[in-house]
């Protein structure tokens, strides 16, 4: 089981993608480098979303007023986290036939189906944040503001799954326009963008998200269903 966490680890991923990367860069002829530095860099960001969905989830919870979501709690983390799972194994499989086509039609199919799983993530995600919108405003009014268990720190983490998002988003519509040049593009042919427009937004998530495991807050041990809550309290 640790395994597989560690495996399914955004970070874990993004990492494994870059030093990947950074071997096949000084390793052309070695075909295997190439294809998972491709693989991981573009799918990490698919995992980095799913845990934004399931954070917000726990927020909600943990402020004790789930009655406010405008998806019923229980659907709103299985909903997003399907569809982010549909847009994984798009993307997955046109990342796949894209590393081994050797046609111009092929390499043009592969990367239309890339397309259609970022066009996709990018849908999802906008619903995803009219959603945290609608819960954070009415959550922000009386009388519901009031039996908010300030530990929670609803407004600041609410912040950050907002900057979060738009992060993703900005990844996701980089790597649409990317894919939508030729592979003579200037997105295609420069190394910068990769890592300005992708990776370093990834690396700014997740020093955003430390914030979820900040001083002072840390895992509800008895329910495992909050990582915001201080130790000791419970939600109201």
């Amino acid at each position: 089981m640790a395994a597989i966490h560690t495996a399914s680890d955004p970070r874990f991923v993004e990492i494994v993608g870059l030093a990947a990367r950074t071997y096949a860069s000084s390793h052309l002829s070695a075909e295997n480098p190439y294809i998972i530095q491709i693989l991981l860099i573009l799918l990490a960001p698919i995992l980095f979303a799913a845990a934004i969905y399931m954070f917000l989830g726990r927020l909600i919870r943990a402020t004790g007023q789930p009655h406010l979501s405008p998806i019923r709690i229980t659907w709103l983390t299985k909903i997003f986290v399907l569809g982010d799972i549909f847009c994984f194994l798009v993307q997955a499989a046109g990342a796949a036939k894209l590393v081994s086509a050797d046609t111009a039609d092929a390499i043009s199919s592969s990367q239309d189906i890339v397309l259609g799983g970022l066009g996709l993530q990018v849908v999802m995600f906008g619903i995803f944040a009219v959603c945290s919108v609608v819960f954070h405003v009415r959550i922000s009014k009386p009388p519901h503001r009031h039996h908010v268990d300030p530990a929670v720190q609803v407004h600041a983490m609410l912040a950050t799954v907002y900057a979060s998002g738009l992060l993703v988003t900005v990844r996701n519509v980089y790597r649409l326009v990317e894919y939508k040049e030729s592979t003579t593009g200037y997105l295609q042919t420069h190394e910068w963008p990769t890592y300005g427009l992708d990776v370093g937004l990834m690396a700014c998530i997740m020093l955003l998200t430390l914030f979820w495991y900040g001083p002072g807050v840390g895992a509800k041990a008895e329910t495992g269903t909050y990582p915001l809550m201080s130790r000791g309290s419970t939600p109201r």
